[in-house]
């Protein structure tokens, strides 16, 4: 009977997912036998086919370089891409569902707190620029300014144990001086400070001070 019991423990284990594994489960309204891609640049990583309106990724998390993009073209000409999303692997289920009016090429991404997060920016951030559409004196388009950068602030800041932070720190980092950008990078949890985009922040940071 201790021998069953073992048996079967080892065998949960084994059909149990990795620590570091992500799933991507898609909805859509394309037909069955279409293909759904992952890219790195413009390079295909992955593919899934619909099957009865859903789709689905598995993998390991690259834990160097997270962000990857999803789309429902291959990019075979690189100047018509439908529908083409950033995503961040990252452990647990990621959701990924058609919406005509998303400002991130027709799809909303979220499940994971960096996706969540990155939905959430894009969201509130579309929101200021309509405002500021609409926006005539100056002190209303200051105000708006100061709205935004203050939402990419806390997001940041919200963040930094994943890489919802760092995408959003290096968008926008020719704004920041040398001294914000150690300090957003010592504040970084210690899997997020090994990603290639830090990585490649510290070498200029280096370079800026050998300069």
């Amino acid at each position: 009977m201790k021998s069953i019991i073992i048996v079967f423990a080892l065998l949960l284990t084994a059909c149990a997912p990795t620590s570091n594994t992500y799933i991507i489960e898609g909805s859509t309204s394309k037909a069955d036998g279409e293909f759904y891609y992952l890219f790195s640049g413009y390079d295909v990583i992955d593919s899934a086919v619909v099957t009865a309106g859903h789709y689905r990724f598995e993998g390991v998390v690259d834990s160097l370089i997270p962000m990857r993009n999803i789309s429902s073209t291959n990019l075979v000409d690189r100047f018509e891409i439908t529908r083409f999303t950033p995503v961040i692997l990252e452990v647990g289920t990621i959701t990924v569902a058609e919406d005509d009016n998303s400002p991130t090429g027709g799809l909303v991404i979220g499940g994971t707190k960096g996706n969540n997060a990155l939905r959430n920016f894009v969201v509130k951030g579309m929101e200021l620029q309509e405002r500021g559409k609409e926006a005539f004196s100056s002190e209303e388009r200051k105000a708006i300014n100061n709205a935004y950068e203050e939402l990419v602030r806390k997001s940041i800041n919200r963040n930094l144990d994943n890489f919802a932070s760092v995408y959003l720190f290096t968008l926008s980092s020719n704004s920041y001086s040398t001294e914000q950008k150690e300090k957003f990078i010592s504040r970084l949890s210690p899997a997020m400070q090994k990603t290639k985009a830090i990585e490649e922040l510290k070498r200029s940071l280096q370079t800026t001070k050998i300069d």
